[in-house]
């Protein structure tokens, strides 16, 4: 049964905020870290590798952003892991990249922008059964933002919205760049955008500046109480591409879309199911118009006997590493500030099972 930790800080200092999360959900944390390790073990990562990428993307962070590396170091104090510990579950996927996979059916965002008013913003996200603990994270940005983010335990951060009316989706992707040099970790990429963009322009001159090991897709969407603004940021080592919408659609799943950066891509030549996904999600983009998002959601119902696993759900012929299952969907509010979440996948979704929390 999925678990939804929710934690407010007051902390200013960013040590002071991660030891009071790590103190508040030190049990949490501590089995989110088993579950990794797990992860690790069964890509076939030792210790010693873990340790070894998990340190130097900590000493890249705190190069590019020493405040959020203060964060973590907070949060190995507050729950009583060692520092590497902590900064192994922020850097999760940049550990990931080097072990051995059999597929990443995870995740798929889309968004429609309205030529007034605000973009209609969802993501289901798909990960392994057995991590099924998280947290919803709310506090003020050194920059004056409130920001409700999500993420696992312990993690800065993996989608979320600010006060600002900036909001963020974030799906993966995996590149032959990958694993290559030492970088920052992306959910910290994300939660830089969080903390510090206003807009879309400032959220790509963001991750433009963050030197990576891994690689994602941003889905970035902002309202100014006029009109809506988006794009989606695929990063990789090898560089960014930015994505401008498509007749008002920002539409994306687990490969990259940038012809440049295509021809790296990891994911298409094993047969991941992200093609499919995306074909579905375009030819049913127009469920995206819906105002509510109960409805919105519940048009975006796709299984495997659909041809599309948007609603994904564990396959007993698959291997352990590749039983995924929608753990959430998302639906951004930009309007209120508010990110509104609900556990598995659009398949289970109804009006009253939406958590809403505002920035």
């Amino acid at each position: 049964m999925t678990t939804i930790n929710e934690w407010d800080s007051a902390a200013s200092d960013p040590f002071a905020r991660g030891r009071d999360l790590g103190r508040a959900l030190a049990a949490p944390i501590r089995s989110t870290l088993e579950d990794y390790q797990w992860l690790f073990r069964a890509a076939g990562l030792a210790t010693g590798t873990v340790r070894t990428v998990a340190e130097s993307c900590h000493e890249e962070l705190r190069r590019w952003a020493p405040d959020l590396a203060l964060e973590v170091d907070g949060v190995a104090a507050g729950s009583g892991l060692e520092s590497w510990e902590a900064a192994a579950l922020n850097a999760r996927t940049e550990i990931v990249v080097g072990g051995r996979f059999a597929g990443m059916s995870e995740c798929t965002s889309a968004a429609w922008l309205p030529p007034s008013g605000p973009a209609h913003a969802v993501q289901t996200w798909d990960w392994i059964p057995r991590v099924d603990d998280f947290t919803v994270r709310r506090h003020t940005s050194p920059s004056g933002l409130g920001v409700v983010a999500f993420a696992e335990n312990g993690v800065l951060a993996k989608l979320g919205i600010n006060s600002a009316g900036l909001g963020v989706l974030f799906t993966l992707l995996c590149h032959a760049s990958d694993g290559g040099r030492a970088g920052v970790p992306v959910h910290a990429v994300a939660r830089r955008v969080l903390d510090a963009a206003r807009t879309v322009a400032e959220a790509v001159e963001i991750v433009a500046s963050a030197p990576l090991t891994s690689s994602a897709a941003m889905t970035v969407v902002a309202y100014d109480g006029e009109r809506s603004h988006g794009v989606v940021i695929e990063m990789s080592p090898a560089g960014i591409a930015v994505r401008v919408p498509e007749d008002g659609y920002l539409l994306h799943t687990n490969h990259f879309l940038d012809p440049q950066l295509v021809s790296g891509d990891r994911l298409l030549p094993i047969g991941d199911d992200t093609l499919p996904r995306m074909t579905w999600l375009t030819e049913h983009r127009d469920v995206l118009q819906q105002e509510d998002r109960t409805t919105l959601a519940q048009g975006l119902v796709s299984h495997w006997a659909d041809g599309a696993p948007i609603c994904a759900h564990p396959r007993a012929d698959a291997a352990e590493t590749n039983r995924w299952e929608t753990k959430m969907t998302f639906s951004l509010d930009l309007d209120a500030r508010a990110l509104a979440l609900h556990p598995g996948g659009p398949c289970a979704v109804t009006a009253d099972g939406w958590r809403e929390v505002a920035a």
